[in-house]
Protein backbone atom coordinates (compact mmCIF):
# COMPACT_ATOMS: atom_id res chain seq x y z
CA UNK A 1 0.00 0.00 0.00
CA UNK A 2 1.41 3.49 -1.02
CA UNK A 3 1.59 6.00 1.95
CA UNK A 4 -0.72 9.22 1.86
CA UNK A 5 0.60 12.74 0.98
CA UNK A 6 -1.20 16.29 0.69
CA UNK A 7 -1.89 17.55 -2.69
CA UNK A 8 0.15 21.32 -2.88
CA UNK A 9 -2.18 23.59 -3.88
CA UNK A 10 -5.78 21.84 -2.16
CA UNK A 11 -4.38 19.63 0.89
CA UNK A 12 -6.66 16.83 -0.53
CA UNK A 13 -4.88 13.33 0.52
CA UNK A 14 -3.75 11.41 -1.92
CA UNK A 15 -1.98 7.96 -2.40
CA UNK A 16 1.26 8.14 -4.19
CA UNK A 17 4.21 6.17 -4.05
CA UNK A 18 7.34 7.02 -1.97
CA UNK A 19 9.46 6.93 -5.16
CA UNK A 20 7.36 9.26 -7.14
CA UNK A 21 7.64 11.30 -3.44
CA UNK A 22 11.54 11.87 -3.94
CA UNK A 23 11.44 12.38 -7.57
CA UNK A 24 9.11 15.59 -7.27
CA UNK A 25 11.09 16.43 -4.27
CA UNK A 26 7.75 16.70 -1.71
CA UNK A 27 5.85 18.85 -4.71
CA UNK A 28 2.71 16.34 -5.43
CA UNK A 29 -0.12 17.67 -7.20
CA UNK A 30 -3.62 15.57 -6.67
CA UNK A 31 -5.55 14.91 -10.45
CA UNK A 32 -7.89 17.61 -9.98
CA UNK A 33 -5.31 20.67 -9.68
CA UNK A 34 -2.59 18.48 -12.29
CA UNK A 35 -6.04 18.85 -14.91
CA UNK A 36 -6.57 22.89 -13.88
CA UNK A 37 -3.25 23.77 -14.52
CA UNK A 38 -3.15 21.76 -17.84
CA UNK A 39 -6.17 23.53 -19.09
CA UNK A 40 -4.69 27.07 -17.67
CA UNK A 41 -1.48 26.21 -19.49
CA UNK A 42 -3.64 25.22 -22.67
CA UNK A 43 -5.44 28.66 -22.68
CA UNK A 44 -2.39 30.54 -22.83
CA UNK A 45 -0.47 29.28 -25.42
Amino acid sequence: MSPIFKCLICRKDIERSTKTFWIKKGHLLCSTCLDTIDKNTEKNL
